[in-house]
């Protein structure tokens, strides 16, 4: 069986590679510098950025670094009988920053950010342990990054109120499942 390199699989040449290349090093690195190494003119190196924007090979995530910024972040692993059902769900919630369908024990991989600890715990509660839908979660505590990680942030997390709503801004979870309010005073034992 003979492998198909990355090239291949994304349907690229060889200045498109180094071009994803330079900008994965560089992010702000100028098309006359990128046109200047891979001796292509300054426009075509644009028309190509274009073309693999278009491609979805460059994208651009704004957010925060969570090696230089103090967010807590958890990573929650959730086995639900209807993983259409729960991704429904969070599609809209601000603290949930990417979530991913996957395969094994647990069927759904959700990146959870918010100032505090005691934010993503009772989150994590009311989203998915309380919901019937779902069988097991597993939360673990982003603890470090070895890399730049990007994670996009939704400020509607900072309009937050403890005392009025369920469990965020514009939250529509609370349909099916038990109110439960937090409360930032309270220390849970």
């Amino acid at each position: 069986m003979i492998k198909k390199t990355f090239k291949e699989i994304l349907g690229i040449d060889e200045a498109d590679y180094k071009i994803i290349e330079m900008i994965e090093k560089d992010p702000n690195i100028t098309h006359s510098k990128i046109a200047q190494e891979i001796e292509k003119s300054q426009p075509a190196v644009g028309a190509r950025i274009i073309k693999l924007e278009r491609k979805g090979l460059l994208t651009k995530i704004v957010g925060f670094n969570i090696k230089k910024v103090d967010i807590k972040v958890g990573i929650v692993f959730v086995s639900t009988k209807d993983v259409e059902s729960v991704v429904r769900k969070i599609e809209q919630c601000p603290f949930v920053n990417h979530a991913f369908k996957i395969s094994g024990e647990f069927n759904l991989l959700c990146f959870v950010a918010a100032s505090d600890l005691q934010t993503i715990e009772k989150l994590v509660d009311l989203c998915f342990r309380k919901d019937p839908n779902v069988i097991n979660v597993k939360t673990n505590i982003l603890i470090d990054s070895v890399h730049d990680f990007v994670v996009p942030i939704d400020f509607q997390i900072e309009k937050f109120d403890y005392y009025s709503n369920i469990c965020g801004p514009d939250c529509s979870l609370n349909v099916n499942l038990p109110k439960y309010k937090f409360d930032a005073t309270k220390k849970e034992a």
